[in-house]
């Protein structure tokens, strides 16, 4: 029984604490000034200290990026959308969320196990406490320590949410001078490969496509 508190312990120790989330702000657009028509920039969006949230869109391979345009013409041009390279595929930001989010219920598993245990477990030790008062133990810790990870796991991944659903790039038209910025999640099953995207888009003398080049994720 002493080994599987003991092992117990480690399983504690192996979740680890849920982490804040920090805000972020947009990656900074850095569009072609040779472009005459529509400048167009596609960057990495920075994760900051977000650290927990990075390994897990790493481990998803899933790539979150911001896609900048202007429109430098005199005429309305119509965003249609992109076409991705063989093998990718786009995220909506619910979808995205539910790669990279902290996982609230695991933590409700440290008062939970021993709490389950505990009734059945020896009332009687030679030495020490019996292992049902043990498991009665790491039950109250276990709440303590618990309950307090999952409530920030769970608001953490609220407000992740909100800044992908808030600030998700959708095609809209562009009037003449006006810049749009926006969140694109992408998968691909080499998150460290350079992807080539074609974005179209319409001007008064017909349909136009645009190449943009899609880094890589930036190894950890």
């Amino acid at each position: 029984m002493k080994a599987f508190l003991s092992a117990l312990l480690l399983c504690y120790l192996g979740f680890g604490c849920a982490r804040i989330y920090r805000p972020v702000e947009l990656a900074s657009s850095r569009t072609q000034p040779q472009q005459a028509v529509l400048a167009a920039s596609l960057e990495l969006q920075p994760w900051g200290d977000n650290s927990r949230y990075e390994e897990k869109a790493l481990h998803s391979n899933l790539r979150v990026l911001v896609l900048g345009l202007e429109n430098r013409t005199d005429a309305d041009l119509e965003i249609l959308g992109l076409e991705l390279p063989e093998a990718t595929s786009t995220l909506t930001a619910e979808e995205a969320l539910r790669a990279v989010k902290q996982q609230p219920l695991l933590y409700l598993l440290y008062p939970l196990v021993p709490g389950l245990i505990a009734p059945g477990s020896s009332n009687t030790g030679s030495f020490g406490p019996s292992d049902r008062a043990a498991f009665t133990f790491l039950a109250v810790v276990g709440l303590a320590i618990g309950v307090p990870n999952a409530i920030v796991a769970a608001r953490s991944n609220s407000r992740l949410g909100t800044f992908f659903h808030d600030r998700a790039w959708t095609p809209i038209p562009l009037r003449p001078g006006q810049t749009q910025q926006g969140l694109l999640f992408l998968r691909h099953p080499d998150p460290y490969q350079v992807l080539s995207l074609q974005l179209r888009y319409r001007t008064p003398a017909g349909e136009q496509k645009l190449t943009l080049a899609c880094p890589g994720v930036r190894p950890l």
